[in-house]
């Protein structure tokens, strides 16, 4: 900044703190949005497998949600003696003086396999975490 000049010198402080202000008040919205609002939390859940396909390849998972979260998906992963299906829900904090409600709501979902059943061993996980 030594051989700038005068003006020069000037725009390049003034865009500098407008970057700083930008910054520091992007950062104060999304504090609020946080303290007010809440960021989503995934969680698995509980489920299990309610049907199967004559040809092995789909299944179809059911597991639960309350009014405050929201189906976030099923994941597979298929091993050579076992097939693992796990649950997931997006759960955000109700906002201040409001609150979920306590019934669950139940959720079917169809996955496809890579390879049919068969003979392997089916696992449901539903660990919170």
């Amino acid at each position: 900044m030594e051989r700038l000049t005068g003006e020069a010198r000037d725009r390049v402080r003034a865009t500098s703190l407008w970057l700083v202000a930008a910054v520091t008040v992007a950062g104060v919205i999304i504090a609020i949005f946080g303290i007010v609002i809440g960021f989503a939390e995934v969680r698995v859940v509980p489920s299990a497998v309610v049907d199967v396909s004559p040809d092995g390849l789909e299944l179809t998972v059911e597991y639960p949600h309350s009014s405050c979260q929201f189906p976030a998906g099923v994941d597979v992963e298929e091993g050579a003696d076992v097939v693992v299906i796990t649950a997931r829900v997006s759960e955000r904090t109700p906002m201040r003086g409001r609150s979920c409600r306590a019934e669950a709501v139940a959720v079917q979902e169809t996955v496809v396999l890579e390879t049919p059943l068969g003979e392997r061993e089916l696992r449901t996980s539903g660990t919170t975490g």
